[in-house]
């Protein structure tokens, strides 16, 4: 039998693929005209991410570790999994806003801008808010948010996922036993 993998390894692995996966979506929306309000392109990356996790961590459990895995190393794993993911998807922003798509800072804001006006703020008030949010529409903080919300949101799906794929090593298996 080969040297298992190690939990870094799965997870760059995994990880990797879903930033690119990610990645395209972002491309495939662009591309396609969706409108910057949609939650389309957002659900979709969480479900990439959710399959990816599911993936990632039952590829390690079966191939790496002999079909058991305990809960907190699946939770750690898919965490994993979510902070290469967030940092491969975090660089596709950067470069995103930085040079494939540099106007739609302006439309975010102008979005902005717009649900503020809605909401019935003042000018004052809508002014301090984009000075605000423009502030945190740099591609250091754009690369900064992507991993830590992908990070984020990967490990509360792993919290779930990892109670339905631990498998827990039987303690009565005639190989323990004296």
């Amino acid at each position: 039998m080969e040297n298992p993998r190690s939990q870094t390894k799965v997870a760059i692995t995994y990880g990797v693929m879903f930033g690119l996966a990610a990645a395209a979506i972002m491309l495939i929306f662009y591309f396609m005209g969706t409108d910057v309000k949609s939650k389309a392109p957002q659900w979709i990356n969480w479900l990439l991410l959710i399959t990816f996790i599911v993936l990632g961590v039952k590829n390690y459990r079966d191939q790496d570790l002999g079909g058991t895995i305990a809960y907190g190393k699946a939770l750690g794993t898919g965490t994993l999994i979510s902070i290469f993911g967030g940092i491969v998807s975090g660089a596709f922003t950067l470069i995103f806003f930085v040079w494939i798509a540099p106007e739609m800072t302006q439309k975010i804001m102008d979005m902005s801008q717009q649900q503020l006006m809605d909401q019935g703020m003042s000018e004052e008030q809508i002014a301090t808010a984009l000075d605000y949010t423009k502030k945190f529409m740099t591609p250091t903080w754009l690369f900064i948010f992507s991993i830590l919300g992908t990070t984020f949101i990967g490990f509360l799906f792993s919290l779930v996922i990892s109670i339905f794929l631990k498998k827990e090593e039987n303690p009565f298996n005639s190989n323990n036993l004296g």
